[in-house]
């Protein structure tokens, strides 16, 4: 597959060409496989500077040279002699797999305090592991960029489809009923293959993307087996899969292990904590009208691929598409599968997700939006056409906290709402547009 554009390359750009001294030094993180080092690797080679490129896990010796330094002279100096790198020269630096080395993580806060006039990347997909306990977190010196797996417009362009994204992007508003509906099935095939782009390269290519899916799952389950132990993977298996099966409900270490003890219950928490700073787990507090309502709220939890939903709840279950099943149960679970999706283009820019829940067992907002100031309540919906319940719970949390706009996410056309007798209105933005939703809050 040739590269397909990614979203975060401006703003990556953007911090290449900053002329400034002494800059922070840019943390690229995310999960395996999503594509961190093409991305910066395609925009150096772009770069009219002289650059030094390490991967840690290809340069092994070099990785042990580094973990040797006595202090930050010495770490410079290896850089000089290992790769040509000058600090002083306004030479660029870029490290993958940097989470690999013991002693990197004490060096970062010192690459921006002494090196004036270089440009630091260093990239990973366990980037926490940089900073180990004994490494203080160089707070004020670093700056952070996610990469996500592709979003929808992406996914088509691997595809070969730049014309339907190119459509998405600058029409969602105003789409013929005919290209609704093709699009719609093109974001079927997205929910069902998801955004790593190896196995949408083979999803485009016709090859089983499905092998390759268990592939990479598979490659997941070494990395836990080094750093958690292999006595703890089952109950890693346990938690992805229990995101899986209930996404879209409160998420609860039950559903992981039937009456954990709780030495088992401490361990759950903590391997969620771990997938949550690794990116791989995204974790949704739900808030209520006071803070008396919202103690003891258990969060929602998702998986940051929503095609590895689909690999870890459908092993043993059918397949189930958007445009398929219209029984209530059907579009129940299709719904939860849309809420992960949504919260993956909701955290994509590295916003912080959230929910809301009026009472206990009372209507709940799948999602605030907050962007620009504004504060937007997001419904998703596996529906193809929007009804008068489905405004229910958007329009009573507009009332209560008068806020001017709120969104659907469905299978329905883009539409306008007029709601509160005026005062306010509901958008429903089609699913295929739902990586646009922040530009809708602070529009």
């Amino acid at each position: 597959m040739n590269y397909v554009p990614r979203i975060q390359e401006k703003t990556l750009r953007r911090f290449i060409e900053e002329k400034a001294q002494h800059k922070d030094v840019l943390l690229v993180e995310g999960a395996r496989q999503t594509g961190k080092t093409t991305l910066v690797e395609h925009v150096l080679s772009g770069v009219k500077r002289p650059t030094a490129a390490i991967n840690f896990e290809r340069r092994p010796a070099l990785l042990s040279k580094i973990d040797s330094c006595a202090d930050f002279s010495d770490f410079t100096a290896v850089l000089e002699d290992a790769c040509g790198f000058d600090p002083s020269a306004n030479h660029v630096l870029f490290i993958d797999e940097s989470q690999e080395s013991m002693k990197l993580g004490c060096f970062v806060r010192f690459m921006k305090e002494e090196w004036s006039n270089a440009t630091v990347i260093l990239s990973g997909s366990t980037l926490t592991r940089l900073f180990r306990p004994s490494v203080r977190y160089p707070v004020g010196r670093v700056r952070r960029l996610t990469v996500t797996p592709f979003s929808f417009t992406e996914f088509l362009v691997a595809l070969g489809n730049k014309r339907e994204a190119d459509a998405v992007q600058e029409e969602f508003r105003k789409t013929a009923p005919s290209r609704h509906l093709h699009l719609l099935e093109l974001y079927d095939r997205y929910l069902t293959a998801g955004g790593l782009p190896r196995i949408a390269a083979d999803y485009a290519d016709g090859k089983d993307y499905a092998g390759r899916t268990e592939e990479i799952v598979a490659d997941y389950e070494q990395d836990f087996i080094r750093i958690f132990g292999e006595d703890t993977i089952s109950i890693v298996k346990a938690c992805f899969r229990s995101v899986a099966h209930f996404t879209g409900s409160a998420s609860k270490n039950t559903t992981v292990v039937p009456s954990p003890g709780t030495t088992v219950n401490n361990k759950i928490n903590e391997i969620f904590a771990r997938l949550e700073e690794w990116k791989l787990v995204l974790k949704s507090p739900q808030s209520g009208p006071s803070p008396e309502h919202s103690y003891g709220y258990l969060p929602k939890r998702y998986l940051f691929d929503t095609g590895l939903l689909r690999h870890f709840r459908e092993t043993a279950l059918p397949s189930l598409k958007l445009l398929g099943d219209a029984r209530p149960e059907v579009r129940t679970v299709i719904g939860g599968i849309i809420e992960n999706q949504v919260a993956i283009d909701l955290s994509r820019g590295g916003a912080e997700i959230s929910g809301w829940k009026k009472t206990p067992s009372g209507m709940e907002i799948d999602f605030i939006i907050r962007e620009n100031g504004e504060t937007m309540p997001c419904e998703c919906k596996a529906a193809l056409k929007i009804k008068g319940q489905h405004l229910r719970g958007l329009t009573d949390y507009m009332e209560t906290y008068k806020v001017k706009r709120g969104v659907i996410v469905s299978g329905a056309p883009y539409c306008v709402i007029p709601v509160r007798k005026g005062k306010g209105e509901i958008v429903n933005v089609p699913l295929y547009a739902a990586e646009f939703l922040p530009r809708l809050a602070g529009a």
